[in-house]
């Protein structure tokens, strides 16, 4: 588990530089869900342009298409897709942990991520 959790930071490269103006989700996020499967290691990459937020969920399944991101009374909901699944992770962002609720077509559960530290 560790060393998934390793070669998730490292594929993750340099962490994005996140601005000021940036949303509090802007940035890489590292940890795990647990389902009703089972754990499983997880990592975050959140990306602002334009005002336009996009990223990628990594996954013991590949890498999986953040579809949306919104935010409502300080609740983060991010959609996702890939490897025929579906699904959203619904929490909230405190003290640089996200964590929260985690439904999809394969498994429903929780997951708690912590902001990854910024690579110089």
């Amino acid at each position: 588990m560790r060393r998934l959790l390793v070669m998730l930071l490292l594929s993750m490269g340099m962490s994005l530089a996140v601005h000021a103006a940036d949303p509090e989700i802007a940035g890489s996020w590292v940890g795990s869900i647990d389902t009703n499967r089972g754990p499983m290691d997880i990592g975050l990459t959140v990306q602002s342009s334009d005002g336009k937020l996009s990223g990628v969920l990594k996954t013991g399944h590949g890498d999986w298409e953040v579809t949306s991101i919104t935010a409502k009374n300080g609740q983060w909901t991010v959609a996702f897709k890939g490897a025929g699944n579906e699904g959203q992770m619904i929490g909230r962002i405190k003290d640089n942990k996200f964590s929260g609720d985690w439904k999809s077509k394969m498994a429903n559960g929780t997951f708690e991520l912590v902001r990854a530290k910024r690579q110089n």
